[in-house]
């Protein structure tokens, strides 16, 4: 990075080709935007981002060197009281104890229609914030003043990014409300080289690249000493080199709807990114910025903060593991009690990170990040003759990462070599078991660090969950229902399970709760098992009496088919899904009942069998009611998915099929009295 900031002094005198094309002057707002009361494109939209321009540029600065700016400019109306929340503004910053980013210019008015009139009111100073996130973030945080539904908020900012020119900032020509214009600039001096990417599924409007002749005076300077006296001389030499420029137009941008079974939006909402290569000047070696997994794979193991901690030495902890392990000498008990023991003597403070503060420091706080607990297990395994190498993932929260790049990896776990085989360990959740991962690890592929090259394992293909319901039901003459309800939870299923009543204070609590959320259940006994155990089935059994699930009307009965597992709303709502349904891993839930007919009854009629296979098998469903004998019922619904993640061209058939599921499980067995 110091080159860059050595490079002589020059001015620019640049030409550019590109402007704002909509030419929106801030502060000026029409009053039509302000008595706007709906967005036609989108009548539901609660507010919408009238106007926004970004330019992201490198420019040479006069006793500063080269600066990486990044400018907004963004317009949004409140349509309705929900869209209140979008007068909140956060705007995150990078820092190094070298150089600190700053906000520059920061101006925001809220526009108001009050009695024909348009008011303003400016934000001032001292509602901005700054806060530091940790030693690498900070967070300037403001929300507009006197916002009302009506309200048109227009903010303009800049950023000075200093030398953080491989901090360029994504720019979202989408949002989770709808966008009427978004215009994109950058423009490079072609000394740096960049690697352009774009996500999402809608159009723009326009795209041009091209090229911006600049031209530049150098001025160098040189000192000579004669006899005491020093004599300054300035050389003046004009060049010329060309800015690549890219500019981009979007119109009438569709709100990004969220819809069940996503990672996060920022995998697939439009957008554009830019990824520093290299760095080259005119008579100088180039610098390569760029990251290859190797790369990452090596600098990690010699981190100071993560490989010299996962790798190093713990002897301070081996009196420690020799006695967890006194007398145990079955490797899969050594892992378990190790496992254990720092899962119940450690808290997760909750931070996710690839970092760690160090062994000791954690043993003394008895707390920490992720990598923290992570690697104090590691140690303690090490000890005890384990071979364990950490590897880092990205949560699906955190997004998926397009190149390489250490910056994109948030979390990190252990994998153990047990008897030959690959144990994956997470001591931070206290929701997972032995061999698993949290559910919200579950996303593209985690790096295996240690090894001479990288090593990858697929995340989507380490877990499934499996999910059994089985009922046995009395039915009364009068159409009353009771009998035993037990459930067995499996994998993720158990995971989710765990995370739920871990919102209780113990499982008691949880038990009054379920009874609470069922009140058209009479429980006269609730059962849990496993909850607290390393092994990863929860069993739930309970004896019921059920006062919704049947309707007595004269001569006939008339029974909702499924007792503890139906599935009454589609999670799938949209027309069409452009992005991938990601349910993160494989499930099946299968259900039985059987329902114990009353003296004097006869089945009337029973809903149809009905068996769905979506295409390759991805997913199917069997849903059956059959007689055994005359005094017997038999329900049952099995439901499996079979592959984590659809294509957006498999969503009409994914959600067609559970418009299937509702269907039939609604369909009612009818009894006849005799």
């Amino acid at each position: 990075m110091k080159s860059l900031l050595l490079f002589p002094l020059f001015l620019l005198i640049v030409s550019f080709a590109y402007c704002n094309e909509k030419n929106i002057k801030f502060g000026k707002v029409d009053k039509e935007d302000l008595e706007m009361t709906v967005y036609d494109k989108d009548t539901t939209a609660v507010a919408v981002v009238l106007y926004e321009y970004g330019d992201s540029e490198i420019e040479y600065i006069p006793n500063s060197g080269w600066r990486l700016s990044f400018s907004v400019h963004r317009r949004i109306k409140i349509l309705k009281k929900e869209g209140v929340e979008y007068a909140d503004f956060q705007i995150g910053l990078s820092k190094d104890g070298s150089y600190d980013e700053e906000v520059n210019g920061l101006k925001a008015i809220t526009f108001n229609l009050e009695n024909g009139k348009i008011e303003k009111t400016e934000l001032s100073n001292k509602d901005v914030h700054l806060d530091d996130v940790n030693r690498y973030y900070q967070q300037e945080t403001f929300s507009m003043p006197n916002v009302k539904v009506g309200s048109v908020l227009d903010i303009k900012y800049s950023i000075d990014c200093k030398a953080f020119f491989r901090n360029m900032r994504p720019w979202m020509f989408q949002h989770s409300i709808p966008t009427v214009y978004s215009e994109y600039l950058v423009t490079i001096p072609e000394y740096f080289m960049f690697r352009k990417f774009t996500l999402g599924f809608e159009k723009y409007a326009s795209y041009e690249e091209g090229n911006i002749p600049v031209s530049k005076v150098i001025v160098s300077k040189s000192r000579t000493e004669t006899r005491g006296l020093i004599d300054t001389q300035y050389d003046q030499n004009r060049i010329a080199f060309n800015c690549k420029s890219y500019h981009w137009v979007a119109k009438d941008m569709p709100a990004f709807k969220k819809e069940a079974y996503i990672s996060t939006e920022d995998n697939y909402i439009q957008q554009v990114q830019f990824e520093l290569q290299s760095v080259q000047f005119p008579g100088d070696q180039p610098y390569n910025y760029s990251e290859s997994w190797e790369s990452i794979n090596k600098n990690l193991i010699e981190d100071e903060d993560f490989g010299k901690i996962a790798f190093g030495n713990a002897r301070f902890l081996e009196d420690e593991t020799n006695s967890l392990l006194a007398g145990v000498t079955d490797d899969a008990e050594k892992l378990a009690i190790l496992y254990s023991h720092v899962r119940a003597n450690y808290k997760f403070t909750g931070r996710n990170t690839i970092y760690s503060k160090g062994l000791r420091k954690t043993v003394s706080d008895k707390n920490g990040n992720v990598a923290d607990i992570n690697f104090l297990l590691a140690a303690h395994l090490k000890n005890a003759g384990f071979t364990v190498k950490p590897m880092v993932l990205s949560t699906r929260s955190n997004g998926m990462f397009l190149y390489p790049t250490v910056t994109s990896f948030n979390y990190v776990v252990l994998i153990a070599e047990i008897n030959g085989k690959s144990i994956l360990l997470d001591a931070a959740d206290k929701d997972c078991t032995i061999n698993e991962l949290p559910y919200e690890c579950l996303n593209g592929n985690g790096l295996i660090v240690g090894g001479t090259k990288p090593e990858w394992v697929n995340l989507y293909g380490l877990g499934n969950a499996n999910s059994q319901f089985v009922s046995n039901i009395q039915i009364q003459e009068d159409g009353k229902m009771s009998g035993a309800v037990s459930i067995a939870r499996m994998g993720y299923a158990a995971q989710a399970f765990r995370t739920e009543v871990g919102e209780f204070a113990n499982t008691d609590k949880y038990v009054e709760d379920f009874a609470d959320r069922n009140l058209d259940w009479d429980i006269e006994e609730h059962e849990l098992k496993g909850i607290n155990e390393l092994n990863n089935r929860i069993t739930q059994k309970l004896e019921v009496s059920l006062n919704n699930k049947s309707i007595f009307a004269g001569d006939l009965i008339y029974i909702t088919p499924l007792i503890a597992n139906s599935t009454e709303e589609n999670p799938f709502k949209m027309e069409e899904r452009k992005y991938p349904v990601d349910f993160g891993f494989k499930f099946k839930e299968n259900e039985m009942v059987i329902f114990n007919l009353p003296d004097g009854y006869a089945v009337e009629e029973l809903p149809e069998t009905f068996n769905a296979i979506l295409p390759e098998s991805k997913a199917t469903y069997l849903f059956s009611v059959q007689k055994i004998g005359d005094k017997q019922v038999q329900v049952v619904s099995n439901l499996a998915i079979n592959q984590p993640v659809f294509q957006a061209e498999d969503y009409v058939a994914l959600k067609e099929l559970f418009n299937h599921i509702i269907e039939k499980q609604s369909q009612q067995i009818i009894l006849k009295k005799i």
